[in-house]
């Protein structure tokens, strides 16, 4: 197409607006002690529970050696531990420590409070345009169709649904309790421990060749099946991933010969809970659940194939 010379400046005064605004949001993480960079890997190493040093300089294209004098600041610190890897003595993968958490949940709390007063003065419909003005511009500018794929799991992506499964129940809906920790755990271990290729499946979404989220779908009889550890990493929400994830789902228990699928979520979940919806599941059951750290109302959805 031919771009016109308004368009471009637009553009170019739209990004001045905009580095204007993320100037005041990063100076409130530069309060907290932590750099911009510093800040964002411990984002990254927060994402995985194995996560290592290279896949760190290789995602954020950070300098080895300065990725080098921020890890061992990190373990100075006490904000995370290193292990040698069982397979390579040559390289230990990273993980963050509880002090290490909790100061990332100080930093991801902050944050959200500083967007929270950036929109609160707007009303619900406004609110609802910037958010649907951002995807626009995130699916047309930088989400293509040769960087997103979904392929059948791995046994190198048992630690990636678990780990973001806590990680991101923890940020985003208070849920840090042991209790919850032990229902993840003992939940995929099960899965894992008894899956049959033949009756269940799980489909991991990447972009640029990076894990960005999951679904699953696991056997509860001849009949029925169980649709979990659905889920979409941030920057992928908006565009369409989840749905292509969940009729994936739908399109294996098909070939499969289920008559039903059902799935648990939180009443908190309303995004996913609108794309359920949007499939034809309905909600059929509901209870309180207040051992995981934050009382949530559970809800099981069901759909007739």
């Amino acid at each position: 197409m031919s771009t016109s010379a308004d368009i471009v400046s637009d553009i170019r005064e739209f990004n001045r607006f905009y580095t204007n605004i993320l100037g005041l949001l990063d100076q409130h993480i530069l309060d907290s002690g932590y750099s911009l960079t510093e800040a964002r890997v411990l984002f990254e190493i927060s994402k995985t529970k194995r996560c290592f040093a290279n896949t760190l300089v290789n995602q954020l294209g950070i300098d080895r050696s300065y990725m080098s004098r921020m890890i061992l600041k990190f373990e100075r610190n006490g904000l995370i531990t290193k292990t040698v890897s069982e397979t390579d003595t040559r390289v230990s993968y990273i993980q963050l420590t509880d002090k290490g958490w909790q100061d990332f949940n100080d930093l991801n709390e902050k944050s959200n409070e500083q967007i929270k007063k950036l929109i609160e003065p707007l009303s619900d419909e406004a609110c609802i345009q910037v958010h649907n003005a951002m995807n626009t511009i995130k699916r047309n500018l930088f989400i293509t169709a040769d960087s997103i794929s979904i392929r059948p799991f791995t046994a190198n992506d048992i630690d990636y649904v678990i780990s973001r499964h806590k990680a991101l129940y923890r940020l985003e809906r208070n849920l840090s309790s042991a209790a919850f920790s032990n229902y993840i755990d003992e939940g995929f271990r099960d899965f894992v421990q008894n899956f049959d290729k033949e009756k269940d499946c799980m489909f991991i979404l990447e972009y640029n060749e990076n894990p960005a989220g999951s679904v699953a779908i696991r056997h509860a009889n001849e009949k029925t099946a169980q649709l979990r550890y659905f889920f979409l990493e941030p920057e992928m929400r908006g565009w369409g991933a989840g749905h292509k994830l969940i009729d994936m789902a739908l399109e294996f228990c098909r070939e499969k010969e289920y008559r039903h699928v059902f799935l648990w979520t939180i009443s908190a979940q309303k995004v996913a809970r609108h794309l359920y919806k949007s499939k034809g599941f309905e909600i059929t059951q509901t209870h309180e659940n207040n051992e995981w750290g934050e009382v949530v109302l559970e809800e099981r959805w069901d759909l007739d194939l």
